[in-house]
């Protein structure tokens, strides 16, 4: 009991201290009353004084004018306001002035201050003091004096701009083609200029970048332009395209580049095709490779070198041909190796264009000799075109046109057939005579041909089993190998006349009805008379395969072909 008796006593003596429970509470309230009421009237007497000042965070053009009264802040954006300096940011990091003293700067109205400053409530300071709050007043300046201080800047010397680029398409030796990116150069749009500062200097702001405001000529062609990148879609192929043209070992290249410049592209993307360069390449080749109707150079058989100036033998490019097909592979744009299409070809064209399979004949010697591939297959004496007669046979370099057995060969007032034509020279030809026993020596001076080479049946036989259509056939002079004697069929010398030779057997003329008696007429293979089929050489250059002689093997001579200067018609 008395234990209990201290306890109650202890905790009595507690509460006379500290009060009650509902004392203490009491006390809290008030305490937080007087707190509070404390907080809310120094944030309102903080609050009433944002009545005649500019909240934290109060930018005016630029200027931070916080805790400022509007006549405060009036002094300082126009202080701001005269020593304010435009830097203008230009090509290639130049930069240029205009002070704001040069433009008779200022602040047009002084009672947009009062108007922010009314509009602020005192109670929400708080709040606004945590954020900046812009706001622009109407800068205003000397237009005039504006408009001469940008014409006085150095960028708008228009002898210094350089004109803006557009962007292109361009062919490189080790890239192909490329686009070449578009240029702004310095060219100044005046009015963009002055409309872009006038805006700065109204923002108060310190630079302006001139490319980045566009003040500068833009290029019409950008490096994205839907039409150049077409275009240069087009090119990718010509990029590392060549043509490669075969001239035996030599070769002619038309590289991408000399390709870049025959070609062009419309903006539409449209190729076009240089014809008339590509014309002019294939005439340049022609000339560099063409070899017919040129002298040909022959190391004779005799030892001797002769130049034959005449004849039509030789390469010959087909340029209307060959222009065509350069055009259609240019179209096509794939590379190709390949030979130009020709209108006569010849043997080769490393060394001499003849080779060294050809006819050698020596109008001289009245000899001739056939190699082929280097290889002499037979030689012979022969009788030439009759000079006296003005038939002489041509020197020149020629070539086979065709080999005809059992041709007929008719002139006027002759029909004679051989066994073996080998024509070269148009209306000229090698054949075999029998009606000859002797050849060579001086026999064509006086009983010659009318132009023709006659050999012995035999030679004739051999030279027509080893010889081609193309094969060259190479006629010259060459003093000092004349021949005193003749050779018979048997290959003896016999002496070569010198008078008026023993007449050989005459064809007969034709009779009334124009055709000759059986017996020299060449049978058909049923063993009657061929008929009398009319055929007409070209005079003189190599015969189309639609002239090739018909097949009864007749070949006549008309009398508008008959010997004339020169002797070109083929006689008996």
């Amino acid at each position: 009991m008395q234990q209990k008796k201290k306890t109650a006593d202890k905790q009595q003596k507690q509460t006379s201290k500290t009060g009650s429970p509902e004392t203490k509470r009491f006390r809290l309230y008030v305490t937080l009353g007087v707190v509070f009421g404390l907080t809310a009237g120094l944030y309102l007497l903080i609050g009433s004084a944002y009545q005649k000042v500019f909240f934290p965070g109060t930018i005016v053009n630029g200027i931070n004018v916080s805790g400022l009264s509007p006549a405060e802040a009036q002094q300082a954006v126009s202080a701001a306001a005269g020593e304010y300096i435009l830097t203008l940011v230009e090509k290639d990091e130049n930069v240029e002035y205009i002070p704001g003293g040069d433009i008779g700067l200022y602040v047009a109205d002084d009672t947009a201050l009062q108007a922010i400053l009314d509009s602020q409530n005192m109670f929400a300071w708080g709040a606004e003091a945590f954020y900046d709050k812009k706001y622009s007043l109407c800068i205003d300046y000397d237009e005039e004096k504006l408009r001469t201080a940008v014409d006085s800047l150095s960028c708008m010397d228009k002898g210094k701009w350089t004109a803006p680029k557009n962007a292109y398409i361009a062919y490189e030796k080790d890239t192909g083609y490329q686009i070449v990116p578009e240029t702004a150069g310095s060219e100044i749009l005046a009015d963009a200029l002055l409309d872009a500062v006038s805006e700065a200097v109204r923002n108060l702001s310190g630079s302006l970048s001139l490319a980045d405001a566009g003040i500068y000529k833009a290029p019409k062609i950008s490096s994205e332009d839907p039409a150049l990148q077409k275009q240069f879609a087009l090119l990718q192929s010509y990029s590392d395209m060549t043509v490669t043209y075969q001239f035996g070992s030599q070769t002619e290249v038309i590289d991408s580049g000399m390709i870049s410049e025959w070609i062009s592209v419309s903006e539409s993307g449209r190729r076009t095709i240089d014809r008339e360069a590509v014309t002019q390449y294939v005439k340049e080749l022609a000339k560099k490779y063409n070899t017919a109707y040129s002298p040909k150079t022959l190391e004779t058989s005799y030892g001797e070198t002769v130049t034959i100036k005449n004849g039509f033998y030789g390469w010959m490019i087909d340029k209307e041909a060959e222009g065509n097909a350069l055009m259609a592979i240019l179209r096509e744009g794939k590379s190709v190796t390949k030979e130009p299409a020709y209108i006569m070809e010849a043997a080769s064209h490393d060394g001499p264009d003849y080779g060294d399979t050809y006819v050698e004949i020596n109008l001289t010697a009245q000899h001739l000799f056939y190699y082929k591939d280097g290889e002499l297959v037979i030689e012979s004496d022969f009788v030439s075109g009759n000079p006296s007669r003005g038939n002489d046979t041509p020197g020149g370099a020629y070539s086979i046109t065709y080999k005809e057995r059992n041709a007929t060969l008719k002139g006027q007032n002759y029909r004679t057939p051989v066994s073996y034509w080998m024509p070269f020279n148009g209306n000229i030809g090698m054949h075999d005579s029998t009606w000859r026993s002797t050849y060579g020596g001086s026999i064509y001076k006086s009983n010659g041909s009318h132009g023709c080479i006659n050999l012995p049946p035999a030679v004739a036989e051999t030279i027509f089993e080893n010889i081609e259509q193309g094969i060259p056939v190479l006629c010259y002079h060459l003093s000092g190998t004349e021949q005193a004697y003749a050779t018979n069929l048997s290959g003896d010398k016999v002496s070569s006349p010198s008078a008026a030779p023993k007449p050989e057997p005459e064809i007969p003329l034709l009779p009334e009805n124009g055709m000759l008696p059986s017996d020299i007429q060449p049978p058909s293979e049923t063993g009657t008379p061929a008929p009398d089929t009319q055929y007409t050489p070209d005079g003189g250059s190599a015969i189309p395969e639609t002239q090739l002689p018909p097949d009864d093997g007749s070949v006549v001579i008309p009398e508008t072909q008959l010997p004339q200067e020169g002797g070109v018609v083929p006689d008996v």
